[in-house]
C-alpha cells in the first residue's frame, strides 16, 4: 500500500514494520476465529497504523536517545494523527478508530484517550500485541533488536501490568511460538538514493567539523551496550581555547576546531556517519565547544593512547595549544545507565 511508504521514508529504521504488524495481526485475527473479511480489515489497519508519524518532527522521530517528557507527549500524537488521516480515506475510513487506538492499554493507561478494557476497539487490541512484538524484535535507531525469548519475557512483564487484552494475549503467545519472528527483508525496501545519508548528516553530525555529535555518541553507546561490546571512550579538549578565542576571535577559533577535527580524522580514519557499530570500528565526535571524543569498539586502549599522543603533538605544532585527553571507559563494557556515567560530557 503506497501510503505506508510516506512513513517509512521518514523513518528508514522501521522499514517493513507496518507490513510485519499487519502480518502478525492478520494471523492473530484468524486464530481468534474472526471472519475472512475481519482478518483482512485487521491486516489493512496494520498497514496503516503508523501513517500519523508523518506529522512528527524528524528531530523527535529519529532521536537516538531518551525522549524528554514534552517530546514523548508529541510522539504519542501519531496514533491520533493516523486516525485523522484514515478518516479522510473513503475506502478505509471505517478503520479510523482501530488505527487511532492501537496504543491504548487494557488497564486504561494508554493513549490517546485512555480507553480501558473492552472499550478499546477489538482491532486495536489485536494491533497492540502485534505492534509491540515487532517493535521489540526489530532494530531501532536507539537500540538493537531483541531475540524471541527476551521479547516474550518483556511482553510477559508488560502483561503482568495488564497492558494487553488477556484473551488476545493468550492466543498470541500460542500463535507466535508457531510463527516465530517474521523473516527479515521479506519486503522490498525503498531506495532512498542518498536520502538517509543526508539526514544522518543533518541530525547526527556536528555541522562545523563534520564529525559525529553527542546524540550520535549516546546512540552508539546504547547500541554497544545492547550488543555487549567492550569499548574504549576518550574525551579530549583544548586547554586554552577560551584564551585563543579572546585573542584571535571566534572565526579563527572555528578554524582551529576544524583543524583539530581533520587531524583526528587523519590519525584514526574514523567513521563520521551514524551506523550500527561493529568490532574494531572507530567513531569520532565533537560534543560541544572544544570537547571532542573518540569511541573504539573493542579492546584497544593502548592503541587509542598512542594515537591520541600523536594528535597532541600535531596540535601543539599546528596551533601551539595543549590538547588534553583522558579515558572515560577503557577496554570495558558499558553500564545500562549511560547518561549517568557520561552525563558531564553532555
Amino acid at each position: 500500500m503506497p501510503l505506508i511508504y510516506s512513513t517509512e521514508i521518514r523513518d528508514a529504521y522501521t522499514q517493513g514494520h507496518s507490513e510485519n504488524v499487519a502480518y502478525y495481526a492478520k494471523h492473530l485475527a484468524a486464530a481468534l476465529k474472526l471472519s475472512p473479511k475481519e482478518c483482512e480489515d485487521v491486516y489493512i489497519a496494520g498497514l496503516l497504523h503508523d501513517v500519523g508519524k508523518i506529522g512528527i518532527p524528524d528531530n523527535i522521530l529519529l532521536k537516538p536517545t531518551k525522549l524528554e517528557f514534552s517530546e514523548f507527549k508529541l510522539i504519542q500524537m501519531h496514533s491520533y494523527i493516523s486516525g485523522q488521516i484514515i478518516e479522510k480515506l473513503n475506502n478505509f475510513s471505517y478503520l479510523k478508530d482501530a488505527v487511532k487506538h492501537h496504543h491504548e492499554n487494557f488497564d486504561g493507561s494508554g493513549y490517546p484517550d485512555g480507553l480501558k478494557g473492552k472499550d478499546i476497539p477489538l482491532y486495536s487490541r489485536i494491533l497492540s500485541v502485534a505492534d509491540v512484538f515487532d517493535a521489540l524484535t526489530t532494530s531501532r535507531i536507539y537500540r538493537a533488536s531483541i531475540g524471541f525469548n527476551e521479547a516474550i519475557a518483556i511482553m510477559d512483564e508488560m502483561q503482568e501490568k495488564n497492558k494487553f487484552d488477556p484473551e488476545i494475549y493468550k492466543v498470541f503467545m500460542l500463535l507466535i511460538k508457531k510463527l516465530g519472528i517474521v523473516q527479515k527483508n521479506r519486503y522490498k525496501k525503498i531506495e532512498f538514493v542518498g536520502l538517509e545519508e543526508q539526514r544522518n548528516s543533518f541530525f547526527f553530525a556536528d555541522h562545523l567539523t563534520k564529525l559525529l555529535n553527542r546524540d550520535a555518541l549516546l546512540g552508539l553507546l546504547r547500541k554497544s551496550y545492547d550488543y555487549g561490546y567492550k569499548v574504549s571512550l576518550v574525551e579530549s579538549n583544548l586547554k586554552e581555547f577560551k584564551d585563543y578565542n579572546k585573542a584571535f576571535g571566534l572565526h579563527k577559533g572555528d578554524i582551529a576546531l576544524k583543524t583539530i577535527a581533520d587531524i583526528i580524522n587523519e590519525e584514526f580514519s574514523g567513521i563520521t556517519k551514524m551506523k550500527n557499530p561493529q568490532p574494531r570500528e572507530v567513531f569520532c565526535f565533537r560534543l560541544h565547544a572544544d570537547k571532542f571524543a573518540i569511541l573504539y569498539i573493542g579492546q584497544r586502549g593502548e592503541f587509542i593512547s598512542y594515537k591520541m599522543s600523536k594528535i597532541q603533538e600535531r596540535i601543539k605544532t599546528k596551533l601551539d595549544m595543549p590538547f588534553e585527553f583522558n579515558f572515560i571507559i577503557r577496554d570495558n563494557t558499558i553500564s545500562k545507565n549511560i547518561e549517568r556515567d557520561i552525563g558531564y560530557l553532555l
